[in-house]
C-alpha cells in the first residue's frame, strides 16, 4: 500500500505491520484515503513514554525493528482519521476492525500489547512481498502448488499425477511412500481451480500464521491434508487432488476460534462464513458445474473446527503465541 509520490499527513504509526494494516483498512471503508508507508522509525519526546525504554536508543531511535506509518491523503479528512486512530489504539480488537478488514480484502489480526506508536521515515517492500516474507510456510505451499501446476501444464502432468496422488492403505504399507497421504493437495486440474484454492489459502493460512506462527500452520496444514485425503479415499477412490480440503480446515478453524476466541482478532464475517457452508452443501447436491471432493471438504472442515477447539482448550488464559 505504500506510494512515497503522494503528499498526505502522518497520524500514527506502528512496530508490527498487522495493527497497521487492519487500522488502514477501516480508515478505507470510512472513505478516507489512507497509506501504509514502511521503514525506519524515529520516535517523538511525546511517543517515547508509550515504548519500552530498552527499546530505544539514545538518539531516540527504536534498535532492529522495522515499522508501518499511516498516512492520510486529505487534509480535510485528518481530524477524522485521527479520532479514528486514538480509538482503534486504545482497542484494537473491536469487531468492527476485523469485519473492515474483510470487507476491504485484506484480512488482519493483532492485540493491543502490539500497539507502538512511532514516526515512520522510509519506504519498505511492495504490501505483498511484505505479505509473502512474513508468512513464510504460507508462502512455499503457495509456490509448490503453482510450481506443479505449471509443469502439469508444460506436459508433465502424468508423472507428477503418478507422483503425488494417494494410495491404498495395503500400498503404502508396501511401498512406505506416506508422503502421498498429503501431497494430492498440490496437485489442481484447472485454473479456476487452483485461483480459487490459492486465493483462499493465502487470505485464511497467512491470517493463522501470522497469528500462531509457521510451526503451527504447517502442523494443521499436515493434519487437514491427510483427514481430507484419506476420507476423499475411503468414499471415491484415488483419482481426486486439490488443496481445497486443507482450504475448508482453515475456514473451520478460524471460524471456530473467532468464536471460541473472539478476543484473539481472528474471525469470519457471517456472509462469507454462509457462502462456504453453501459451497459445501450444494457439492452434495450435485448441482455444480465442477467436480467436488465432497469428502474432502467435509473433513477437512471437522478436523479444522476440532483443531481450534484443541487450541482453545489447551491455550488456557494465554495468547496465541504466549
Amino acid at each position: 500500500m505504500s506510494d512515497l509520490g503522494k503528499q498526505g499527513t502522518p497520524i500514527v504509526a506502528f512496530s508490527d505491520k498487522k495493527p497497521a494494516r487492519l487500522l488502514a483498512d477501516f480508515l478505507t471503508s470510512s472513505n478516507i484515503d489512507a497509506l501504509i508507508v514502511k521503514g525506519k522509525a524515529v520516535v517523538s519526546e511525546s511517543d517515547t513514554a508509550k515504548i519500552d525504554q530498552d527499546e530505544v536508543d539514545n538518539q531516540g531511535e527504536l534498535i532492529g525493528k522495522s515499522h508501518y506509518q499511516i498516512i492520510v491523503l486529505d487534509p480535510n479528512d485528518v481530524q477524522k482519521a485521527l479520532k479514528i486512530a486514538e480509538d482503534f489504539v486504545t482497542n484494537p480488537n473491536q469487531a468492527k476492525y476485523q469485519q473492515a478488514a474483510w470487507e476491504v480484502g485484506a484480512p488482519s489480526t493483532d492485540s493491543k500489547d502490539s500497539v507502538k506508536r512511532v514516526i515512520s521515515t522510509n519506504a519498505g517492500l511492495p504490501d505483498w512481498l511484505q505479505d509473502l516474507k512474513s508468512t513464510p510456510f504460507m508462502s512455499l505451499v503457495l509456490v509448490i502448488c503453482l510450481g506443479i501446476f505449471l509443469l502439469s501444464y508444460l506436459g508433465a502432468f502424468n508423472v507428477i499425477y503418478q507422483s503425488l496422488t494417494i494410495r491404498s492403505a495395503d500400498e503404502l504399507l508396501q511401498t512406505q511412500q506416506w508422503w502421498r497421504l498429503f501431497t494430492p493437495a498440490f496437485l489442481h486440474f484447472s485454473v479456476m481451480h487452483i485461483i480459487f484454492n490459492l486465493i483462499w489459502w493465502w487470505v485464511l493460512g497467512s491470517q493463522l500464521e501470522r497469528t500462531f506462527g509457521s510451526m503451527a500452520l504447517a502442523v494443521i496444514f499436515a493434519i487437514a491434508a491427510i483427514s481430507s485425503n484419506v476420507a476423499q479415499l475411503i468414499v471415491s477412490g484415488p483419482n481426486f487432488g486439490g488443496l481445497s480440503g486443507v482450504v475448508y480446515a482453515l475456514f473451520g478453524y478460524v471460524w471456530w476460534i473467532g468464536l471460541l476466541r473472539p478476543q484473539w482478532g481472528l474471525g469470519l464475517p457471517n456472509n462469507l462464513v454462509y457462502f462456504l457452508l453453501g459451497w459445501l452443501a450444494l457439492g452434495y447436491f450435485d448441482v455444480l458445474w465442477v467436480n467436488m471432493a465432497n469428502e474432502a471438504h467435509l473433513f477437512g472442515l471437522i478436523s479444522g473446527c476440532l483443531m481450534a477447539l484443541a487450541t482453545h482448550q489447551l491455550a488456557g488464559k494465554r495468547s496465541p503465541k504466549g
